[in-house]
């Protein structure tokens, strides 16, 4: 019989704070790789993009939203039958206008873009279809486990695919295995009858038509605000540093940072611990703003903040984030800019020596005034008394030496 440890006790409390939250499932196209026309989305069933799309909801509200979602589904002219983002076709007025409207309403989305055509023609995700689903799942999967730990997870069960009943016996397999503790479960409804699944299948649907058509409405920049995840799937590198100039990208900063913050997130990817997990999340809120969306936007801590207590489901204060966020993911050799200046005011992954140099006067406005106090001290008592020993400030004792 398995013990249950106190380590499991405060995970299954810090758990059972969070809210209930479940996930409706859908998908666009396919795991296939006969391509012929690169016009089009599909040839001889095979597309060009695998999109996989999440809609996440709080339990308490899956009713309110599936009657809002019944509502937007008959406003458009879907009449008796469902909200798909195949019958929306090419008609972006329409396509923008649905997406506008849903963006109303309270949910979270993470979402799965698989570009086929990146693959090498000889890659074993290319020979083995198999071998492509299984990757894809095992993505999909500890990107919703970072997120949401605590999670029911529902599908569009109506014609089920390949990957979807591949991914229902992986999460089972994968989810922790103590049944206290057991936090996900799979259940299963056709799409006909939930309107949030064709809530994910209208957003998946219109990830692929902007992707085959960059006129199209760019849904990922619609639902900014509520996306908690993307997996991009090969990792692209983000076209617009091309455009950027010497004093704005720096490759050799960004690829160091991106690193370091990537080492952290695979080195503690299945930590239960709550403060990793956040210290996680937030990295990863980082890579998805300098990946996806404006590599010189600097997040504010309130944004951060908001994310935080969204997920967990408790108040994260200022002064939590910065002591038991930001800090060890420094001492742990993260590198995370900051600036208090202006309109900049916040954190991002550094992209340019420009990132690095704020973040270096900001700390001046700390480190300097400290030292100077340090020193008096150390003066004022003939060397007797150091801050520095302090166990808290212990580790500056390395970086800044005896006097």
């Amino acid at each position: 019989m398995h013990q249950i440890s106190f380590e499991d006790i405060e995970r299954s409390n810090s758990l059972a704070q969070q809210p209930g939250r479940t996930a409706f499932i859908d998908e666009c196209g396919n795991p296939g790789f006969n391509f012929i026309d690169k016009e089009v989305s599909e040839v001889n069933g095979s597309s060009l993009y695998y999109i996989v799309c999440a809609v996440v909801v709080n339990n308490e509200d899956i009713n309110t939203l599936e009657v809002e979602a019944d509502t937007i589904r008959k406003k458009n002219s879907f009449q008796t039958g469902e909200m798909k983002s195949s019958s929306v076709g090419k008609n972006k007025g329409r396509r923008a206008k649905i997406l506008t409207e849903l963006l109303m309403h309270d949910f979270s989305v993470i979402i799965l873009i698989a570009d086929k055509q990146q693959f090498y023609k000889d890659s074993a995700l290319v020979n083995y279809k198999e071998s492509f689903i299984k990757y894809l799942r095992k993505l999909l999967y500890e990107e919703m486990y970072a997120v949401y730990p605590k999670l029911r997870i529902v599908e569009d069960e109506y014609g089920s695919s390949e990957f979807q009943s591949s991914f229902r016996e992986y999460v089972r397999a994968n989810r922790p295995e103590l049944s206290l503790l057991n936090e996900y479960e799979f259940d299963f409804v056709e799409s006909e009858y939930s309107p949030i699944v064709q809530i994910a299948d209208m957003i998946a649907g219109s990830v692929m038509h902007h992707l085959l058509d960059s006129t199209a409405p760019d849904v990922l920049k619609i639902f900014k605000s509520s996306i908690r995840g993307i997996i991009k799937f090969p990792r692209p590198y983000p076209s617009y540093f091309a455009k950027l100039d010497s004093n704005e990208y720096d490759k050799d900063i960004f690829d160091l940072a991106n690193h370091c913050a990537n080492r952290f997130i695979e080195s503690h990817r299945h930590d239960d611990d709550e403060e990793t997990r956040m210290r996680v999340l937030f990295l990863k809120h980082l890579l998805l703003e300098v990946r996806n969306f404006n590599p010189n936007r600097y997040i504010s801590s309130g944004e951060v903040i908001s994310i935080l207590s969204e997920v967990y489901g408790h108040r994260i204060r200022r002064n939590y984030l910065y002591r038991k966020i930001i800090a060890p993911l420094r001492d742990s050799g993260v590198i995370i800019a900051s600036n208090s200046h202006g309109n900049s005011h916040g954190y991002k992954i550094p992209s340019c020596i420009n990132d690095i140099n704020s973040y270096v006067n900001t700390t001046i406005g700390v480190t300097g005034p400290m030292l100077k106090c340090r020193k008096l001290i150390l003066q004022k008592t003939n060397g007797d008394l150091d801050i520095f020993d302090d166990p808290a400030l212990e580790s500056y004792k390395r970086y800044f030496g005896d006097y």
